[in-house]
């Protein structure tokens, strides 16, 4: 029993070895798997050309790749990339840290200049070197106001903040840098203008008469001083003001004007612009006083006064050409031929016209109204009288119609066939339709058909009926029986018998010329409406064809 005991608890104390032992290799390959591969960054200078990989590395006996394409980073810019490495299978990041720490460097260059001159500092260095741009700057800025050789310090600081001084010389000669002129004179420059001392000697070399003062700009020109070729220059200025001739203005109240339209004559070499010294007021009834500014591109300025009159605008506008017609029962009037309105202020008035209480087709007096109201709101009314009176329409009138028309579509020796064929033409190509005619007289309404080519039914048989009997057709007039609404046409007979001949469209565009009985009752059947049904009985029967 005891025996059994011990080989119990050695069983026990051999599985807790394991165990043990099995934890550390387990805590051990945490560690291998944890510890780190490459390092957190990698300090570089700025302008380094190339990085390898190996850098990165803590293990030197590992070999790692850049999964990071490192060219396309810029290792001249100070500041920290970021880089994936692959080592094995797995991949790690680390970073690159691009730091500045080697100042630039330059020649000096020393500088010969003429008072006042302007100099920037990147003009008392040359061949600057460093990895990073570099901005130049003075240390103290030279006074080149007053002439004699001066000491010029120059600093050069990189974008890692290293700084460099260089020092240089520079000589101001008692010469001018420029000279002022004004735009528009005549050019008198002598070499003595460009000297205060006597002792220096000036030699202007450019040719000074292929210059154009007219306009303000800088001519860059060569002078010798001393022996010396420099660069001095003359400057064209514009310091003269604009002048201008104010503009008295007088405006309808509520009508803006520009300040443009109080000046004239403006005269300046330069463009130039006009605004307002004080704002006018446009609804103040009176005048009142304007000052004017007149700028030019250089700033030169010229104040004027002129005066605004601001008036209110209490007159109506005027109508011309109204007058009183008289007119003929179904004539027609053109209301606003030769009507116009004109006002004292606006340039375009409409009117109105009110004719809604004139029959043109009954005899009587009415009267037609006329208003016009311009931007103000003043109203103008003017009235006229249409007179209608009876038209009555002799054999003589209508046939003094027809006359002309007929004599133009026809000619001697056509048979009377052909004349009805002509006339049948005509009166299609000069009447349209409009649905109404006075059906009272026939000749009235021919009459009025051929004068204003408008009608119905009624108005095409009139026409038709003119025609014919005037050129010596026999001919009759036919109506419909039955339908919902009446219908006339021709019978005309040119010496061959009797046929239908009806002048007003249909919707068929059937032509409708010398049908026979069997022909319009056949389109009556087609059309319906007892379109072509007529009292046989009145009428002589056509011939069969």
């Amino acid at each position: 029993m005891k025996r059994r005991k011990r080989k119990k608890r050695l069983l026990q104390i051999i599985l807790i070895a394991f165990s043990f032992l099995a934890l550390v290799v387990v805590a051990g390959l945490t560690y291998l798997e944890m510890k780190p591969v490459v390092a957190n960054a990698v300090v570089v200078e700025a302008g380094t050309s190339s990085i390898d990989v190996s850098q990165f590395l803590l293990d030197k006996d590992r070999s790692g790749s850049f999964i990071t394409d490192i060219d396309s980073l810029d290792l001249n810019t100070p500041g920290m990339y970021e880089v994936q490495i692959q080592v094995k299978r797995k991949i790690h990041t680390s970073n690159i840290e691009v730091v500045d720490t080697i100042e630039p460097t330059a020649e000096p260059v020393e500088i010969t200049a003429l008072i006042d001159e302007k100099l920037e500092a990147s003009d008392f260095v040359q061949n600057v070197k460093d990895a990073t741009d570099v901005t130049i700057s003075f240390v103290t800025e030279p006074d080149l106001s007053a002439p004699g050789e001066k000491l010029v310090k120059i600093a050069l600081e990189d974008q890692g903040n290293n700084i460099s001084v260089i020092e240089t010389k520079l000589l101001v000669l008692d010469v001018k840098s420029s000279i002022k002129v004004e735009a528009g004179s005549v050019l008198d420059i002598k070499p003595e203008d460009f000297v205060d001392n006597d002792n220096i000697r000036v030699d202007i070399i450019s040719d000074l008469t292929t210059l154009d003062i007219s306009q303000p700009t800088v001519h860059s020109i060569e002078i010798n001083v001393d022996g010396r070729k420099l660069t001095s220059s003359i400057e064209v200025v514009d310091t003269t003001p604009p002048s201008a001739t104010p503009v008295h203005k007088d405006t309808w109240k509520g009508d803006e004007l520009s300040p443009i339209d109080f000046v004239s004559n403006v005269i300046d070499r330069s463009p130039y612009k006009v605004s307002f010294a004080n704002i006018p007021d446009f609804e103040a009834i009176g005048s009142q006083e304007i000052g004017l500014i007149v700028e030019d591109f250089y700033g030169n300025k010229t104040e004027i006064r002129s005066t605004l009159t601001v008036k209110e605008d209490t007159e109506p506008p005027v109508f011309y050409g109204i007058k009183d017609q008289t007119i003929f029962e179904g004539d027609t009037v053109s209301y606003k031929k030769g009507i116009s309105v004109k006002d004292n202020r606006d340039q375009e008035v409409t009117y109105k016209v009110d004719s809604s209480k004139v029959n043109l087709s009954k005899v009587g007096s009415y009267k037609v109204h006329y208003t016009a109201v311009d931007a103000a709101g003043n109203k103008a009314t003017e009235t006229a009288t249409i007179t209608v009176e009876p038209f009555i329409v002799t054999e003589e009138m209508l046939y003094d119609k027809v006359d002309p028309i007929l004599k133009k579509i026809t000619k001697e020796g056509m048979t009377q066939r052909e004349v009805a064929y002509e006339i049948y033409k005509w009166v299609k190509g000069h009447v349209a339709y409009t649905g109404s005619s006075d059906k009272s007289d026939w000749m009235k309404e021919a009459y009025r058909g051929i004068s204003n080519g408008l009608g119905d039914c009624f108005t095409y048989y009139a026409v038709s009926e003119a025609f014919l009997t005037h050129a010596g057709i026999d001919n009759m007039r036919v109506t419909r029986v039955g339908g919902k609404t009446q219908h006339f046409w021709n019978l005309i007979n040119c010496g061959d018998g009797w046929y239908h001949f009806d002048t007003c469209p249909n919707k068929d565009k059937m032509a409708t010329f010398m049908l026979t009985d069997a022909e319009v009752e056949a389109y009556t059947k087609k059309r319906g409406n007892n379109y072509y049904t007529f009292d046989k009985s009145l009428y002589p029967a056509t011939p069969e064809k």
